[in-house]
């Protein structure tokens, strides 16, 4: 059973509690957002144009090779682009930094990601190590300084009635004196609601894109980059592909042998 905390807007120390049985777009994540609305100040939007893939078609790869990132006056932000259609391996790259991040992804369960930070003091490229499971759709990202973040997914329910999905971008925090883990502040988070999300894409869609809102405040008191945050937001939106593109060749596997 899939269970997900809204929060409302117009309610803002309330939350309701929704749960629905488990389906093929459903997992056992738990998702929540459990902070007050007023906690997170998006200072810095970005729009990801990802259009991902739909709901029913053949569970190839996506075709968009390269995902642009625009700031809030149109220009280009980040570009993250990919060898070949086919290929696992994609570069975030800025218009004047140049190639920042390198992500190394492969298909199928038990095979996490590897990014590598490129532009360091030193030649050698530190990685950042993610970690989740294949039915889980929560991943972690640990930076080579020891902290520890989470992208996870939520639903919130604004003051007009509007649901809007969320992925969402929050340091892991360790209580003091225990080993108990804690949500710490959120950081950011991408928005894909019918005003936001990818011209051209649904709310069917996987992997599209949106308005990832980030927090430069919190930002700079965790110094994390934000060519991080947008290359790991990529990394989920490319988990989203994969898991559709699983069901996809389940449904052909089932109807082949029916």
């Amino acid at each position: 059973m899939t269970i997900t905390t809204i929060l409302d807007y117009s309610k803002p120390k309330e939350v309701e509690i929704h749960s629905s049985a488990l389906s093929t777009r459903s997992n056992s994540t738990l998702n929540t957002l459990i902070e007050s609305p007023s906690s997170f100040y998006p200072s810095r939007i970005l729009t990801i144009n990802a259009q991902g893939i739909r709901a029913f078609r053949l569970p190839l790869p996506s075709r968009q090779t390269e995902i642009f990132i625009y700031n809030q006056d149109g220009t280009k932000a980040y570009v993250s682009t990919r060898d070949k259609r086919r290929s696992g391996q994609a570069t975030l790259s800025h218009p004047e930094r140049g190639s920042l991040i390198r992500t190394d992804y492969f298909f199928g369960p038990s095979r996490d990601p590897v990014v590598h930070l490129l532009q360091l003091s030193s030649d050698i490229p530190e990685e950042v190590t993610v970690t989740g499971k294949w039915t889980s759709r929560t991943t972690r990202f640990g930076m080579p300084g020891g902290k520890q973040f989470e992208w996870e997914y939520a639903k919130e329910k604004r003051a007009d009635g509007q649901k809007v999905n969320l992925i969402v971008f929050r340091a892991v925090e360790e209580e003091k004196g225990k080993s108990k883990e804690t949500q710490g502040r959120r950081i950011a988070q991408l928005v894909r609601g019918e005003d936001s999300r990818t011209p051209g894409t649904s709310r069917s869609s996987a992997g599209n894109g949106g308005e990832l809102q980030i927090d430069e405040a919190a930002l700079q008191s965790l110094e994390l980059e934000e060519a991080v945050i947008v290359a790991t937001c990529l990394m989920m939106l490319k988990k989203e592909i994969d898991r559709r593109r699983m069901i996809q060749f389940a449904m052909i596997a089932g109807a082949g042998g029916s």
